[in-house]
């Protein structure tokens, strides 16, 4: 009984450090074997605050995200290859930030839900199959510049 229970122990080790090995090999980016991509985003020619861009690289996996300052700038850690690129910027339907988190009042007669966030930039450039955007990264590469048209 005493050496089933040593085997079990060892067997559970075992597969906890293949868990653990499978896991530090998966990430989105900032890691093993990404390039560092600068860039401006800019909408009808403005720079684009507080944007979210996000690169999906050549082969799916998990996207990696950076947000714009003030001057439409961002920096992102992104594989190398073709990225498609996707940009979105969201505002709360009453303007706000949507930080209020209090339940809507649905027990009114004729209350409507609440709104959802309001999209600041042109549909399309949310979605990276969508967008048209694409970036090739690699070692060495200029600046991005991401010129997005509300037209």
């Amino acid at each position: 009984m005493q050496a089933a229970r040593s085997w079990s122990v060892w067997i559970s080790l075992i597969g906890l450090s293949l868990l653990l090995v499978f896991l530090a090999g998966c990430g989105g980016g900032g890691g093993r074997n990404t390039v560092r991509v600068s860039g401006e985003v800019t909408l009808d020619g403005s720079p684009l605050d507080g944007a979210s861009v996000m690169f999906t690289g050549p082969e799916g996996g998990t996207p990696v995200t950076a947000v714009t300052d003030a001057s439409g700038k961002f920096q992102i850690d992104a594989v190398p290859g073709l990225n498609k690129v996707a940009v979105s910027k969201t505002e709360s339907a009453a303007g706000g930030s949507g930080d209020d988190l209090s339940p809507p009042d649905l027990g009114v007669e004729g209350a409507r839900p609440p709104a959802g966030p309001k999209q600041l930039v042109p549909v399309r450039y949310v979605n990276p199959t969508t967008s048209g955007l694409t970036v090739e990264v690699k070692p060495g590469m200029e600046p991005v510049k991401l010129e997005l048209s509300s037209r």
